[in-house]
């Protein structure tokens, strides 16, 4: 793996799915593992940072109307009624990357599942040469991190992800002893 052409991808690696004051925390939701989890991507990041290679996050973003109020998606909406006002919103404190990961060198924010679908994350990755993704996050259902890693080996970067890197949103096969 070059450094200069690879990149450290965090998917959805934000305070309100990961802080115990987050919009997930202050519904009660924590997912599994996560100090642990985020401790070994602590580590990752800090080879990535060492050897000069890119950190990007990918954010998960709410739009909000006029009032604050967030425009919230009906596939995600349906599972997650207890967001409020500011949740997952750009410039909020739980929008950003969690401490222990940050500062990344590049911000995507994302309104769909996959970090590709209308972000500008496909032209950042061309204008920086990589060609490698280096990916952890948040594992969910049909989520984030899967949509990611599927699209970027369709754009063909090669794509590895760390699966000690992971938060599940329910117990993986790993986990379930």
């Amino acid at each position: 793996m070059n450094p200069s052409s690879s990149a450290l991808l965090f998917v959805d690696m934000q305070n309100d799915f990961l802080h115990p004051v987050g919009a997930y925390g202050r519904a009660k939701l924590s997912l599994l593992y996560s100090r642990a989890r985020i401790e070994q991507m602590s580590k990752v990041s800090n080879v990535f940072k060492k050897v000069g290679s890119r950190i990007i996050s990918t954010n998960y973003t709410l739009i909000a109307d006029k009032d604050n109020v967030p425009i919230i998606p009906s596939t995600f909406s349906a599972n997650h009624p207890f967001l409020n006002r500011g949740d997952f919103q750009d410039g909020r404190w739980g929008h950003q990357l969690v401490d222990e990961l940050g500062p990344a060198d590049f911000v995507v924010n994302k309104i769909e599942h996959s970090a590709f679908s209308s972000t500008h994350l496909e032209w950042l990755l061309q204008q920086l040469g990589i060609k490698t993704l280096v990916i952890g996050g948040v594992l969910a259902k049909n989520g984030g991190l899967v949509s990611t890693l599927v699209e970027a080996k369709d754009k063909g970067y090669e794509v590895l992800l760390l699966m000690d890197c992971l938060l599940y949103t329910s117990p993986s096969p790993r986990d379930r002893g």
